[in-house]
């Protein structure tokens, strides 16, 4: 049974190195086109919910649009986080915190992901005004 112990403990470790948060709160609302299951990677989920509507009303479906929403943010901006964010401990919007600070120095692409989840204010128009826009996910929140 010692010998069994270690064994079963490593091959729990390893499957839970290959699931991610979109795998839980996902996969129930996943087109069946797509053919998703749970041992998916991350980036064919993000593929899969490209236009995909949520209905963000549902406890369940919003926590799937938060954690696309989540998985989309730090996808577009790895190359952001590391440089600018780097002395930041993830969690409790840390993250998200140090993006918005640092607006100004961040990729194009990051910044519009950013811009997507109204998580930033979009640049000012000519008049003067900023953009008034709806957050087009439904997703109030992006924590980070």
């Amino acid at each position: 049974m010692r010998k069994l112990l270690p064994l079963v403990l490593v091959a729990a470790l390893a499957a839970s190195a290959r699931a991610h948060p979109l795998l839980d709160k996902c996969l129930a609302f996943a087109p069946p086109v797509c053919g998703l299951s749970d041992k998916s990677p991350q980036d064919e989920f993000l593929s899969c919910f490209e236009g995909v509507t949520l209905n963000v009303a549902k406890p369940a479906e919003a926590a799937c649009a938060e954690e696309l929403a989540h998985a989309r943010v730090h996808k577009s901006c790895s190359g952001d986080i590391p440089k600018i964010c780097a002395g930041v401990k993830p969690g409790n919007n840390r993250t998200m915190n140090c993006l918005r600070r640092n607006k100004k120095n961040l990729g194009k692409e990051c910044r519009n992901t950013l811009r997507g989840y109204d998580l930033i204010a979009p640049p000012a128009t000519d008049s003067g005004e900023r953009k008034k826009g709806r957050n087009r996910t439904g997703v109030s929140a992006v924590r980070c």
